[in-house]
């Protein structure tokens, strides 16, 4: 088995929605020009991807790691900022590497938290943003997924993602609020394959109960049978839906994480 390079994750993905994109109301996925949009995964299975955006703090990644440690296969992605990785990376060096080798997953949310770029600029943001991973990594990590910024999607950043084969990634629920009940509350709200919103911040008035609440939700969505999935995982299972894959340990079809075409 081997993992998907960018070129092979794009063309079936393109492969496996294209033929579908306008056949029912409630699309996880569409697919126009090379571009591909994702709202939200597969209905038809448990899983939930909790996305946080921005990522300051390290020890604030550090605690949300071990929120979900004691649940085997439960996973988290991470859309940061590339000062945010830099500024990271300095305050506890190795945080990034403990992050991938734990299993989570990294995602692309612009160098400077900007998205009012030319599509030239956009590119080359790009370009700095994964040497900036590459270099807290050590290596040149495989990059699928892409948040815009205050999810402001400019045609820039439409371009941007079909240029370099990026999943331009939105949300299907949030559960940031201004209590941590109340942030439960949203949690009961959810379903099957959803993206959640979050974010790191520590401080008002932004997002300074995201901890807590996610303190709370990791058990409460495990005792409602889900499973904690990287977007990866997440929409591997659209695909699954789109073209049936059971991936090759099965000996059939075509997945986001595993590939029969060798």
């Amino acid at each position: 088995m081997s993992l998907f390079s960018r070129r092979d994750f794009l063309k079936l993905s393109g492969l496996a929605l294209a033929a579908s994109a306008f056949s029912r109301f409630d699309l996880p996925a569409i697919v126009s020009n090379g571009l591909v949009i994702l709202y939200h995964g597969s209905r038809n299975f448990r899983k939930v991807a909790i996305a946080f955006d921005d990522c300051w703090h390290p020890k604030v990644l550090d605690q949300l790691m071990g929120m979900v440690a004691p649940y085997p296969g439960f996973h988290l992605t991470f859309f940061a900022i590339g000062d945010a990785i830099l500024i990271g990376e300095t305050l506890s060096p190795g945080i990034w590497k403990r992050i991938y080798q734990s299993g989570h997953e990294i995602g692309y949310h612009t160098m400077h938290h900007t998205d009012m770029m030319s599509s030239n600029d956009m590119l080359a943001d790009f370009d700095q943003w994964i040497n900036v991973l590459q270099q807290v990594l050590g290596f040149l990590p495989e990059v699928h997924f892409a948040k815009a910024p205050g999810n402001y999607v400019s045609k820039s950043f439409e371009i941007l993602c079909s240029e370099r084969g990026l999943v331009d990634t939105r949300y299907s629920i949030g559960y940031e609020a201004e209590t941590v009940d109340e942030g439960l509350l949203y949690a009961t709200r959810t379903q099957n394959g959803d993206i959640v919103q979050m974010h790191t911040y520590q401080d008002p008035p932004h997002g300074r109960f995201d901890v807590e609440i996610t303190a709370k939700v990791v058990p409460y969505l495990a005792g409602q049978g889900f499973s904690l999935v990287t977007m990866s995982q997440l929409y591997d299972d659209v695909l699954r839906d789109q073209i049936n894959s059971n991936g090759c340990d099965k000996g059939t079809g075509q997945s986001l994480t595993r590939t029969c075409i060798e």
